[in-house]
């Protein structure tokens, strides 16, 4: 009776670590898209202490996602990226806004003093292919100097 509790474990375990090794590739599969180029420099500072840099576009089939890391070194313990509803969006040369699809685990985009977020941000729409420059937008309205939510905008050439 023993063994048997032995090897159904063992095929359980098996099947966990084979599942595990096939979920990053379903995931990246399932967000497949079109890659933008981008020079490798992109990124915008706000005078709050906060630095954002943009490593990536890829336009998939229904949402925009953005690769960034943003730093922060400033004076107070956190500050906000999307610090309101609609103030936070990717804008393309023609006007179009993009809306930011709040992460569940930090919808507020919180960077922690002394940290460095790294992530990918969702916006929902579909640049168009034919799009040569898209503008990035945290905290629209806000000023540089805002301790809680830094107004930042940031132009990203596209190739």
């Amino acid at each position: 009776m023993r063994r048997t509790a032995v090897s159904i474990g063992s095929i359980l375990c098996c099947l966990l670590v084979a599942l595990s090794c096939a979920m990053p590739a379903l995931a990246q599969e399932a967000i497949g898209g079109v890659k933008r180029t981008i020079p490798g420099n992109i990124q915008g500072t706000a005078e709050v202490g906060v630095v954002v840099r943009v490593k990536e576009v890829l336009v998939a089939e229904d949402v925009t996602l953005v690769t960034i890391s943003a730093s922060y070194g400033g004076e107070t313990s956190f500050l906000n990226l999307a610090d309101t509803d609609s103030g936070t969006y990717l804008q393309d040369e023609n006007g179009q806004k993009f809306p930011l699809r709040k992460p569940a685990e930090n919808k507020w985009l919180r960077v922690a003093n002394g940290d460095t977020m790294h992530g990918r941000l969702v916006f929902l729409g579909v640049v168009a292919p034919d799009s040569k420059k898209l503008k990035l937008v945290f905290n629209a309205g806000n000023t540089g100097d805002d301790t809680t939510g830094p107004g930042l905008s940031i132009d990203i050439p596209l190739s």
